[in-house]
């Protein structure tokens, strides 16, 4: 049982996070994809995003660290609708929220563990300025 990255974005900023947590949690990843290009209204408003259907099985690993970007200080739609889709199928996950505006939005994080009907093990803020990342964990 090892370690799965699931991340949203290909944002080089959430790659270099990907990367950093790599390397914590020895894990591999997994990318959520969207069906169709998503665009700025969409974000804006939350609205529906399909995204295509994840075939792992998540109960396989030990640990899912979750990580995405937020979208106007709300999880993103993708996000939300992979968490929809592996209700029930994970044991243990980490949620990583990027925001490079420094306010953390910890009822993101109860938002999720609501949809999973999980508690999460741990949480973490990241934001990023030049080269450094910058990590804080909420609990």
């Amino acid at each position: 049982m090892g370690n799965l990255i699931v991340y949203y974005s290909k944002n080089k900023d959430i790659l270099k996070i990907v990367n950093k947590f790599i390397d914590l949690y020895n894990a591999t990843t997994y990318e959520i994809e969207t069906l169709e290009k998503v665009s700025f209204m969409q974000k804006l408003k939350g609205e529906n995003v399909s995204i295509k259907r994840c075939n792992l099985n998540l109960l396989n690993y030990q640990n899912i660290i979750l990580i995405s970007p937020l979208w106007f200080d709300k999880v993103p739609t993708p996000v939300i609708r992979f968490l929809e889709q592996a209700t029930g199928h994970i044991n243990n996950i980490i949620y990583v929220l990027y925001n490079n505006n420094k306010e953390d939005h910890a009822k993101e994080f109860d938002k999720m563990d609501k949809i999973l009907n999980l508690r999460r093990d741990k949480s973490y803020f990241v934001s990023i300025n030049k080269k450094d990342i910058h990590v804080r964990v909420y609990q």
